[in-house]
């Protein structure tokens, strides 16, 4: 075909052949992009630019919606060869047409995302510029703070170099330092605005000690790490006012009268051996420290400092203190020294407060004093740790040593126990600590958990590693506020799965266990891992342990204040009422006098805050075993009722310490008491029991006080005096003749005296 057209496509044929004419055919309907700048095309297109061969070679054209040109660079992107009509008239087909539109709005379709790309570009250009300018200030400031710092520098370098050549001169020292703030272990005494910022250096230790260098404006000696091997005697002087004003004279800037009595004194890292009773003389200091030094005894006259407060003489060679201290000691290090017993001065220290005895040799802690609150006694060579009714320890270490029994209770301030590291096989419950939250009893012999029951509701942490316990009871969800809990390199085949309702658990150390039903690969994954693996192992009855819904209402306020809910006298409780205790999370709930024949179950569905249950003077003839879903329960009053036996299942209340079953119908007493371990208070008064099994209740270790009275007892066996704790034993009203009224009537401690001098000798 002629003129380049497109030779798939037909020629046109006019009908009239000696009259060619172009036809006009309808507007294809072509999908155009916005952005190009073809509108519209007729079928009819003139040539604006020089055709070869009907070969398109100019960057524009003209149709008849006007002027057309290509944007910069789409020309390339054109086609090699776009056949166009020639003069002679000859057009293009429609489909063509349609290509070749469709191609140019491709075209402006790939420049729009060009431009696009290139906005971006230079938005990210300016963001980057921004940064550039902020790290140059930055760079400027560092580089003006290192200026600073090379100024510094070179001042003090100039300071050391003058304070240098006047020391090598021998010329009197004047220039008064600060006590670096990195000064040795313990020594943390020095206090910003206490009057004694000022501390003269004795730097020339190879020579004797001069007089003339002391200058104690400030009330504060720093004597540390001089390798001296004795106390100079102007030292002990330095109170001394005609001392003061020789070593003064005529200094313009210090006038002897202005200086402060001497009242800390540091002495540590030497090699001191002896302290004079010259020491008497400083009766103003309130800190002496002796640390690390060579001293093998202490004078009397140590006690005369009466407004010491702080007593430091760790790593030395003491094996005993003077039989009196200064009694307004309150801190007192005697770590790494040689004692073998506890000094006796110690207990009559009452204001004392810390008490460091770590790496000695004690085999025994004696009396301690009444104020204590922190003692370590780490490293030494005990063999018992007993602890009772020290109203102000809060914490309590005494790792690595040789324990074998370990009693602590009536402590209602400790917060820390420790004693990793020992040879503890039955550790004793742990009674009245309310606010115990950490228990370290790793590496030892311990075999369970029953310890722990009475202090779970505020345990943050336990530490049972490396024992031999092989059950973790299911109670251990009543640790509700447990975080940390390690029980690794144990006897432990199995996990409860309700560990994981146990939200605040976010550590969980189980490794080095013959555990067989979770994988080693679950188990090095880390807590979370094997939470979720526990979770699928819950039962309904397990997830229904957490407690149920609670609902939507909005508190009482005077019951979400008392934590208390008491419905004595009263026979009808709404719905309304038990979703209120709910909520409020009661502790304690009183329904005596109620005439119940059953408890009502809703007061099972408060078994995740319920800590006391008062049921006396009621008409109940037993109890349901749901009963033992009260984990928490730590007070149990059922007097006056018509019980004979309880439930097996109120095992499960391992928090109970008191326990009311007086006025009953017992005939003995019932055998699931013997399974708590935390019980201090058993009151089981007026019912019909006939005996009692020294042996067994010998295994309530925490028994303090045991009521009997008004029973059928014939007999009362001398074995009871060996129940560990006890220390009340009421037993009148019974049927036996010995031990007779007079014994009787002089109290409990008489009588547990008489019947432990009856029990037979092995």
């Amino acid at each position: 075909m002629e003129g380049g057209a497109d030779p798939d496509s037909e020629p046109y044929q006019p009908r009239t052949p000696t009259t060619p004419k172009t036809p006009t055919f309808p507007q294809p309907s072509v999908p155009v992009a916005s952005s190009s700048p073809v509108h519209s095309i007729s079928t009819t297109l003139a040539p604006s630019a020089a055709i070869s061969g009907s070969i398109l070679t100019s960057p524009s054209f003209t149709g008849a919606g006007g002027h057309f040109m290509y944007p910069p660079g789409m020309y390339s992107q054109l086609p090699p060869q776009i056949p166009l009509p020639t003069a002679s008239g000859q057009v293009v087909s429609l489909e063509t047409l349609s290509n070749q539109i469709f191609t140019l709005s491709q075209c402006v379709m790939g420049l729009s995302q060009k431009v696009s790309d290139n906005q971006r570009l230079f938005e990210e250009n300016i963001r980057l510029k921004d940064i550039v300018i902020d790290l140059e200030f930055k760079l400027k400031d560092a580089n003006d703070r290192v200026k600073s710092i090379d100024v510094l520098r070179e001042s003090m370098t100039a300071q050391f170099a003058e304070l240098n050549k006047s020391l090598q001169n021998g010329s009197r020292l004047e220039t008064m330092m600060s006590v670096p703030e990195s000064s040795p272990e313990g020594a943390g005494v020095y206090e910003e605005g206490g009057g004694y910022e000022s501390v003269l250096n004795i730097t020339n230790s190879s020579e004797p000690f001069q007089s003339d260098l002391l200058m104690p404006e400030k009330g504060t000696l720093n004597l540390q790490n001089r390798e001296m091997t004795v106390i100079p005697d102007d030292v002990y002087k330095l109170n001394d006012p005609e001392l003061l004003q020789n070593l003064v004279g005529s200094d313009d800037d210090l006038k002897w009268w202005e200086t402060e009595p001497i009242a800390k004194l540091y002495l540590c890292s030497n090699k001191i051996s002896m302290i004079t009773p010259a020491i008497a003389g400083l009766n103003s200091l309130t800190l002496l420290d002796l640390r690390d030094n060579q001293i093998e005894s202490v004078p009397d006259e140590l006690s005369q400092l009466e407004v010491l407060v702080r007593l430091e003489l760790s790593h030395n060679k003491l094996t005993s203190l003077p039989n009196t201290l200064g009694q307004a000691l309150q801190h007192i290090s005697l770590n790494n020294n040689n004692f073998e017993v506890m000094p006796p001065a110690i207990s009559s220290l009452r204001a004392l407060q810390t008490l460091d005895m770590r790496e000695n040799r004690l085999t025994g802690l004696g009396e301690l004093p009444c104020c204590l609150q922190s003692l370590v006694v780490d490293d030494n060579k005990l063999t018992t740790l007993h602890l009772e009714n020290h109203q102000s320890l809060t914490a309590v270490t005494a790792t690595n040593n040789v324990i074998t029994s370990c009693r602590v209770g009536n402590l209602p301030l400790l917060k820390v126990l420790s004693v990793r590291v020992n040879k503890i096989e039955f550790l004793e419950p742990i009674i009245n600590c309310p606010v115990l939250g950490e228990i370290l009893v790793g590496k030892n012999l311990i075999n369970n958990l029953d310890f722990v029951v009475s202090c779970a509701d505020t345990l943050t942490v336990l530490d049972c590693s490396d024992n031999k316990i092989s059950v973790l009871p299911e109670s251990i969800i009543s640790m509700s506020k447990l975080k940390r809990l390690d029980v690794s390199n144990n006897d432990l085949n199995n996990l409860p799965p309700q560990l994981a309702l146990m939200d605040d658990l976010n550590s969980l150390a189980v490794e080095g266990n013959p555990l067989r039903a979770i994988r080693r690969e679950i188990i090095a994954k880390g807590t979370v891992a094997i939470k979720e693996y526990l979770q699928l192992k819950l039962s309904p009855e397990d997830v229904e342990v957490s407690g149920p819904t609670i609902p939507d209402i909005q508190p009482d306020e005077i019951m979400l204040q008392t934590k208390t809910l008491e419905v004595d006298r009263k026979t009808t409780f709404s719905d309304e009422l038990w979703d209120q205790a709910l909520v409020c999370g009661i502790v304690r709930l009183s329904m005596q006098h109620c005439g119940l024949t059953v408890i009502p179950e809703q007061v099972v569905n408060l078994r995740g805050c319920l800590q006391e249950l008062e049921l006396g003077s009621n008409n109940l003839h037993q109890l349901p075993p749901e009963i033992g879903k009260l984990v928490k329960l730590r007070k149990l009053n059922l007097l006056n009722n018509n019980l004979k036996e309880l439930p097996a299942e109120c095992s499960s209340l391992v928090a109970l310490e008191d326990l009311n079953l007086g006025q009953n119908k017992f005939e003995e007493i019932p055998e699931c008491l013997y399974s708590f371990p935390a019980v201090c208070n058993l009151i089981i008064s007026n019912n019909q029991i006939k005996s009692v099994e020294p042996a067994k209740l010998r295994t309530m270790t925490s028994l303090v006080c045991l009521d009997l009275e008004n029973n059928n007892l014939g007999r009362l066996p001398p074995e009871l005096s060996l129940i560990p704790n006890l220390r009340t034993l009421l037993v009148l009203g019974n049927r036996f003749k010995i031990p007779r009224a007079d014994v009787l009537a002089k109290g409990s401690a008489e009588v547990l005296a008489w019947l432990k001098n009856k029990v037979p000798q092995s």
